[in-house]
């Protein structure tokens, strides 16, 4: 979760451009909503738990989860307002992060 507190300040930096962050994550909606509210989370999450999209960004790691269950693998992506890929961040493991540093600094060269 310390993943999503993290893009808080991008999500501040993008709100003052008109955009916003967007979470995408394959756990059940109940589990978003708890997690959203426990952690004060002003961007939506939306849910992906047939792993369907993660497939088509090819974001999917077979059998990468301790009890051998596809996984989804971090990702990043800025868009521009035409809706233009300008930035993006693939993860290569499931535990590797970028950092909303980085993240902003591609904000602020928009």
């Amino acid at each position: 979760m310390a993943e999503l507190r993290g893009l808080g300040a991008v999500n501040e930096e993008l709100g003052k451009r008109g955009g916003t962050v967007i979470a995408i994550c394959a756990d059940p909606p109940a589990k978003s909503r708890d997690v959203r509210r426990k952690n004060k989370i002003a961007f939506p999450i939306l849910n992906d738990p047939g792993l369907k999209l993660s497939r088509a960004f090819g974001l999917l790691h077979e059998k990468g989860s301790p009890t051998g269950e596809d996984i989804a693998l971090p990702a990043q992506y800025l868009f521009d307002a035409k809706g233009g890929k300008v930035w993006e961040f693939h993860s290569t493991r499931a535990n590797e992060r970028v950092d909303p540093k980085l993240v902003l600094a591609e904000i602020a060269k928009l």
